[in-house]
């Protein structure tokens, strides 16, 4: 296997499971910490990602760094493949009012300037929002 296979193989598994798990390119990056252009190009094959920004998004995306380098064929007979976009039974829903999540957003705003991601990605992690 030469490295440009592995860059698209990479890539095509990043785009796979963040489409699977209705991630925005955007939302990935501000989960892992990395930029959305990065991202993209990683997806297309035109960047070496490193270890550390491979180890981020295998985090993110909630499967083993090994996944992210699997082929087509061994990714479907993992019948845990791509990963269920429920969370994980460990994660207990916790209940928030929506106001008061405002709230604690508005005392962090100056580090969190996307509240909608934030949202989103607590909805994902079991966080239910009430009125």
């Amino acid at each position: 296997m030469d490295a440009e296979h592995i860059r698209q193989l990479l890539g095509a598994n990043i785009r796979q499971l963040r489409e699977a798990l209705g991630y925005s390119q955007e939302a990935l990056a501000e989960m892992t910490g990395l930029n959305r252009s990065y991202i993209g190009s990683v997806e297309r094959s035109e960047h070496n990602a490193g270890i550390e920004n491979i180890s981020r998004l295998a985090r993110a995306l909630n499967v083993p760094v090994s996944r992210l380098f699997q082929e087509p064929r061994e990714a479907a007979k993992n019948p845990g493949e791509p990963p269920p976009a429920q969370p994980p039974v460990e994660i207990r829903s916790v209940v928030v009012r929506a106001g008061q999540f405002e709230a604690l957003l508005e005392q962090c705003y100056e580090r969190t300037p996307r509240p909608d991601l934030v949202m989103e990605y607590l909805g994902r992690c079991g966080v239910r929002f009430v009125d």
